[in-house]
């Protein structure tokens, strides 16, 4: 009975993956939506039904699942029980129980497939509701496929029994539900991101910088290690803005910020303070340490080049560009370019690049616990010295 519906299933499963689509490209979605039915997701549906087939033909059970006869056949309890089964116990067939789900198992691979499924709706941008309702017109495709075939005598009529779709049903939820719990489990994981984390820099913000300092000092206080604080500002942000807008201002901040995060071990923590201005925290850094972490990024600021791609239109002055908008995306370069360089051009005489030399930055340090024991005072001589770094001709760290 299961091997013959188990059969069935893989052999339709173009079918039912059609039927599928069209009923969803006729429901109450986004015309945006409508189209990221991506050849990934509809691959990944029919691997997850190709597992599902190969799980019903192992008669493959979710872990924590019983069903017994009675609950198949519904509260009447009229049918009879099928050979090999006993009323109140765990769904059976005539081999035997059903057998529990094995360690990568089709239907472990199933799960597997609805759990990706779940988090790429999530990343696309769908709401829970357009999820649920792919699942619904999913086993509504299956069901329709099955009934069709019944009654075209492909399918024994002995197959599609209360039993049977008492057992389907669990698996269609099971798949339904890791699809959702994994779309809630990556949109809890974006939201605290999102929480924590600059959107243009992807570095962490200032609220995270001022909560994970309290707590470096304190670990620092307990186990009387140093720790300490640079303080980061661009020198001439305000000039690229003047000159060629506040777009290409961002995609020079993103571009300062990966070369900050470039510089910083894996305990270091590199936030966006501010504007242009960044801070890092540096656990376990003496303030000598610190000073060498400065000067590795002001060296690796001196060799960066940010290639802006279309180029930019300037506001004031400034080289010709094309009249196109420029990209929020920023390509860094680390081999020099001669002084004066500017535009790249095509092979029609187009611009097709536009290359800005590294913005300089100075940079503030501070160290606990020489120069203060709280993260306020931290930061305030952190600060202090930045300041002390650009009153001394900028593009260098001061203490």
């Amino acid at each position: 009975m299961f091997k013959e519906a188990a059969y069935l299933l893989n052999s339709n499963i173009d079918k039912i993956v059609k039927i599928w689509v069209d009923a969803l490209r006729q429901s109450e979605r986004t015309e945006v939506h409508k189209h990221m039915l991506t050849s990934e997701i509809v691959g990944g549906v029919k691997a997850m039904l190709a597992n599902l087939a190969s799980a019903i033909e192992h008669q493959e059970v979710p872990e924590n699942e019983s069903l017994s006869v009675t609950e198949a056949a519904g509260s009447t309890g009229e049918r009879q029980p099928e050979p090999g089964l006993d009323t109140g116990v765990p769904l059976t067939t005539g081999s035997g129980t059903f057998s529990t789900r094995p360690l990568a198992g089709p239907l472990s691979r199933a799960l597997q497939t609805a759990a990706a499924l779940g988090k790429n709706r999530q990343l696309q941008g769908y709401m829970l509701h357009e999820v649920v309702l792919e699942y619904i017109k999913l086993r509504q495709a299956i069901w329709a496929t099955l009934h069709e075939a019944q009654a075209a005598r492909v399918l024994s009529d002995d197959v599609l029994t209360p039993n049977f779709a008492r057992y389907l049903d669990i698996l269609l939820d099971e798949l339904m539900l890791t699809g959702i719990e994994n779309y809630y489990s990556a949109s809890i994981r974006d939201l605290e991101k999102r929480a924590v984390r600059d959107a243009l820099t992807q570095l962490y913000n200032s609220d995270y910088f001022r909560q994970r300092l309290q707590e470096e000092v304190r670990r620092a206080q307990r186990h009387m290690e140093p720790v300490t604080v640079a303080m980061i500002d661009m020198d001439n942000l305000k000039t690229i803005n003047d000159t060629y807008g506040h777009q290409v201002g961002d995609v020079v901040i993103a571009a300062v910020a990966t070369a900050i995060r470039n510089s910083c071990r894996h305990s270091d923590v590199p936030c966006r303070y501010g504007g242009d201005e960044f801070a890092v925290i540096l656990p376990e850094t003496t303030k000598i340490q610190g000073l060498a972490f400065a000067e590795r990024l002001l060296r690796q600021m001196q060799t960066m080049r940010v290639r802006i791609t279309p180029a930019p239109l300037p506001v004031r002055g400034g080289p010709a560009a094309p009249a196109s908008q420029p990209r929020t995306t920023a390509e860094i370069e680390t081999t020099t370019v001669a002084a004066g360089a500017g535009a790249k051009t095509g092979a029609e005489g187009q611009q097709s690049a536009f290359i800005l030399p590294a913005p300089g930055i100075s940079i503030g340090l501070a160290s606990f616990p020489e120069d203060g024991r709280t993260p306020e005072m931290l930061i305030a001589k952190a600060d202090a010295a930045l300041y002390r770094a650009k009153r001394a001709g900028r593009n260098r760290a001061s203490t």
